[in-house]
């Protein structure tokens, strides 16, 4: 046998085998405990000689300890060291394969074993204690129990969300989902990525969430190792010093550590309180997107959009392509010049609305309601101007107020100027209590502090507040610069990051061919029906987008029809590049973040905007 062998046969009986006295079987005790005892015994040799005289005593005590060395460590070191024994001739090799079958026995052993040590056994958890409990049931709180999950994978994790569903993406519910041809997939909450592949808007990972409602919660005596989503309740108050909080339902829950991700609340008009009850809405939520949707699915309806900012414009063109085969007429109103006009600058804002108008919306710049009253089943809207709206239904998307009440009651700090809770670079905004998504104001480490209300956010946000919640020792800071896109449209396309605020200085470039015939002919090309038989279904859901490229944009007036399809704004503050707008120009998103935060030098222009690829053909 050899050493090898030898070794891993004497761990693999010391670890089944009780202990024996050491000089009759050594084998039979785990190596750290066998080298133990045997320099106990050696020991006990030299100190337990019988007396004699000095001299005698130093010989007698050199004999013994000799011979017991020699008795004891003998053996071993013979078996460690011998060579294998030479094979017969004949013998098979039936003894090397059990070695070898040993050897992998025992590396699969220390496998198992470090996959033991890997995943901690769950804790026994008093009742009604949970040690990570995420209030907002959104995608930033879904973001943080996946993340918390990898780096704590026994954590038992409670989500509390104040709708009977689970986390979900918001972004379709504007986008997407009114593109869909088939109704039985928007019934399913599913849509189709600009890809064409089909996608749910309920978020799935790799752990089980369990839905459970608050009876279901007062059974359970202990938490467990999991995910557990309590499901219309909310949170009426937050004690940081006892770490505890309140149900609405009065129950106390314990915690750990918590995050609030408690997201944002729609902003109201509150001229529009005498529109009759149910004619008018915000538009946030799955509910509010299935009432809308079904409300146009009727014929010959009107619909009122107020707001021309992202989720205005975008429900707008959504609205009347969804509503175009059954007659639904679509009005947008806002104070601002154009669509996206506090985003923008101002000749791309007008141009933008041009676009939409396009798309078959009756757009209002510049207008303010004055007034409303109900007129039987529908609503009379009475403008600034004078102008009378008549609608069947309003949506208001004016924007969304950071939801810190929780907060407020529980003494967070509060930032008064952009609102939402104050927290530092790591999301922590008091000992074990974390903040991400809408409802935070967190310091950029390039931009200042910042209050962002973006998908990306919500989603990276989270991932760092849950990575530093299961972390005691090391924390990250969150140094992510979200992105943001949408598209208005078969024309407008766009991706961007950091700050866009059309007070802001902007350069802006773009493509420097003047396209008045290639944009006919793409328009030309695109209203033009489909031959029969022409449609791939792998093309389907599909958006498709121009290609034309402009004239540069000092050059360009609203009423010469052109089309910006490829470009790129800067915004800067302070000499700095501070945000970009990346205009039917994708996959660019990484090359901006890289430049965001640089000086402005309009001699190196040419080198900061190669990457984009704007004057490519």
């Amino acid at each position: 046998m050899s050493s090898q062998a030898f070794r891993a046969a004497l761990r693999s009986t010391a670890r089944f085998a009780p202990q024996r006295n050491l000089l009759a079987s050594s084998s039979s005790v785990a190596p750290r405990q066998a080298l133990f005892s045997l320099r106990q015994t050696a020991r006990s040799y030299a100190s337990h000689a019988p007396h004699t005289t000095p001299a005698a005593h130093h010989t007698e005590s050199d004999a013994a300890w000799v011979i017991g060395s020699l008795l004891v460590f003998g053996p071993l070191i013979y078996k460690l060291t011998a060579p294998p024994p030479k094979k017969k001739a004949g013998e098979s090799d039936h003894h090397h394969k059990k070695e070898e079958v040993v050897e992998e026995a025992v590396e699969e052993e220390k496998e198992e074993t470090a996959a033991a040590a890997a995943v901690p056994v769950a804790a026994k958890h008093e009742k009604d204690y949970y040690p990570y409990i995420l209030i907002g049931a959104g995608t930033a709180s879904f973001a943080a129990m996946e993340a918390i999950r990898e780096k704590d994978p026994s954590a038992a994790i409670l989500i509390i969300g104040n709708e009977d569903i689970g986390p979900y993406m918001r972004p379709p519910l504007s986008k997407e989902m009114w593109f869909n041809k088939d109704e039985e997939t928007t019934k399913n909450l599913s849509f189709k990525d600009w890809q064409g592949k089909e996608r749910n808007i309920v978020l799935h990972g790799k752990e089980t969430i369990q839905s459970i409602d608050q009876e279901a919660l007062e059974k359970i005596e202990s938490a467990e190792s999991g995910v557990k989503l309590l499901t219309g309740a909310t949170v009426e108050d937050l004690n940081i010093a006892e770490q505890s909080l309140t149900l609405n339902n009065g129950k106390v829950l314990k915690y750990g550590k918590v995050l609030l991700a408690t997201g944002g609340i729609p902003k109201t008009l509150p001229v529009l309180q005498g529109a009759g009850e149910g004619k008018v809405t915000t538009f946030r939520s799955v509910e509010d997107f299935k009432k809308l949707h079904s409300l146009v699915k009727s014929a010959d309806k009107k619909i009122v959009i107020v707001g021309g900012g992202f989720l205005g414009s975008e429900l707008a063109v959504a609205v009347s392509h969804y509503g175009k085969d059954k007659n639904v007429k679509v009005t947008q109103i806002f104070p601002e010049d154009g669509n996206m006009g506090l985003v923008f600058p101002r000749y791309l804002s007008k141009w933008t609305t041009s676009q939409v108008e396009q798309e078959g919306v009756n757009v209002k710049p510049n207008s303010r309601i004055a007034s409303t009253k109900a007129v039987g089943e529908q609503v009379e809207l009475t403008l600034e101007s004078g102008e009378k709206v008549l609608a069947d239904h309003v949506v208001v998307a004016v924007g969304i107020e950071a939801n810190v009440e929780l907060a407020k009651k529980a003494g967070l700090e509060l930032d008064e100027h952009r609102g939402g809770v104050v927290v530092n670079a790591e999301l922590q905004a008091r000992r074990n209590v974390y903040c991400a998504g809408d409802m935070t104001s967190f310091h950029d480490v390039t931009l200042g502090r910042r209050r962002v209300e973006h998908y990306d956010n919500a989603i990276l946000g989270g991932r760092v507040a849950g990575q530093n919640m299961a972390s005691d020792k090391l924390h990250k800071a969150y140094k992510h610069q979200s992105m943001f896109w949408s598209d208005l449209g078969p024309h407008i396309g766009y991706e961007a990051v950091g700050i866009l605020d059309s007070k802001l200085s902007t350069v802006s470039i773009w493509t420097k061919k003047p396209t008045v015939a290639a944009a006919d002919a793409a328009a030309a090309a695109e209203e033009a029906p489909a031959k029969e038989g022409s449609t791939d279904k792998k093309d389907e859901g599909k958006r498709e987008r121009a290609t034309a490229t402009p004239l540069p944009a000092e050059a360009v007036k609203v009423e010469d029809k052109e089309k910006y399809n490829k470009g790129l704004v800067l915004y800067l503050k302070d000499k700095k590049i501070v945000g970009l707008l990346m205009w039917n120009n994708f996959g660019k998103v990484d090359d901006a973040r890289k430049i965001l935060g640089q000086v402005y030098d309009t001699e190196k222009v040419e080198a900061l905007v190669k990457p984009f690829g704007i004057h490519e053909e």
